[in-house]
């Protein structure tokens, strides 16, 4: 999730708990959130009839995530009102597959696609297993004859990575960053599709 809609996310919850003073935010406010949110009571998406306990475990983080930044920047020297919240158990979530047919009818909606750097985007990805913003910001000191060497991953790792030589030969070869922005190309080229 990006910043901008983790924020936005943030304000929604705070929203939900009665906009709660920094001072009066406790484990009691966000429990009674937490348990509103799940009964489907506080839906935040109408398409969405189920909230799961990843979703509220996400938005724990968040919060946990800013307390403690505060307390690391100096501006908050208590403890994190919810450090002692417990995160529910989930179980861990089956790897779904795209088919062979699924690919090929996906690559054809970015083939279509007016944004150049689409198509190109999505190949890598496909191949190499990156998070999209791993692939769309690639530069050319990433590339290596049929390797790409990710960097700044989520392990906090440079992970090599083999390419074919096909996909080697579409890269631009060029200095700097390979690709411009193309996320909401893709997000809307993906919903158009489904």
């Amino acid at each position: 999730m990006d910043g901008k809609r983790r924020f936005q996310t943030m304000n929604w919850v705070a929203d939900k708990m009665g906009d709660p003073l920094v001072s009066e935010f406790n484990v009691q406010i966000f429990s009674k959130y937490r348990e509103l949110r799940l009964s489907g009571k506080l839906l935040r998406n109408t398409r969405k009839q189920v909230v799961t306990p990843r979703t509220v475990n996400l938005e724990l983080a968040y919060f946990r995530a800013v307390f403690n930044e505060l307390r690391r920047l100096g501006e908050w020297n208590k403890n994190n009102p919810i450090e002692n919240v417990r995160a529910f158990r989930t179980d861990e979530i089956e790897m779904a597959f795209l088919t062979h047919e699924q690919i090929h009818d996906l690559l054809k909606s970015f083939s279509e696609s007016s944004e150049k750097d689409l198509l190109l985007v999505v190949k890598i990805a496909l191949s190499t297993g990156a998070r999209w913003s791993e692939a769309e910001s690639l530069t050319n000191t990433q590339i290596t004859k049929y390797k790409i060497t990710f960097i700044k991953t989520k392990g906090k790792r440079n992970q090599i990575v083999p390419i074919s030589s096909e996909l080697y030969n579409e890269l631009p070869k060029k200095k700097g960053k390979l690709f411009t922005p193309c996320y909401y190309a893709f997000r809307s080229a993906r919903v158009s599709h489904q």
